[in-house]
């Protein structure tokens, strides 16, 4: 009974900041959906790690063109996982498959959110307002 309590009550919810490195291309696949990917570099107690994220959909169109390496940015959203039939070395296993749904992108240099619905927002500060 407490592991549903636990269950009912948790959120479901990240925020990562770091730079923007490893531009890939734009890939439109087959069913004309376009993709992007990069890394976003982060140090991790004086080691840099690089965290793969996948953009898709309305956020590539709003936020593709706008990528730049080295672009402090931070990236919000809420993950699903799912298994998915893949192949390797000749033989069909389930791997694990993470996705991030609701994405949100800060860029901070440039003052602007970008959403998964493809909104681009001016970024309002708060510190004037008290």
């Amino acid at each position: 009974m407490n592991e549903e309590i636990k269950t009912k009550n948790s959120i479901n919810k990240f925020e990562l900041e770091g730079n923007v490195a490893h531009i890939s291309d734009i890939y439109t696949n087959q069913n004309g959906k376009q993709t992007l990917r990069f890394d976003l570099g982060q140090n991790n107690n004086g080691n840099t790690q690089f965290v793969p994220i996948i953009l898709r959909g309305e956020l590539v169109n709003s936020y593709g063109s706008e990528i730049k390496k080295g672009d402090w940015i931070s990236v919000k959203g809420r993950i699903s996982s799912y298994l998915k039939d893949t192949v390797r070395n000749g033989k069909s296993t389930k791997d694990k498959v993470i996705e991030i749904l609701g994405f949100e992108i800060t860029d901070i240099e440039n003052k602007k959110v970008y959403t998964s619905d493809g909104q681009v927002k001016d970024l309002v500060s708060n510190e004037n307002e008290k």
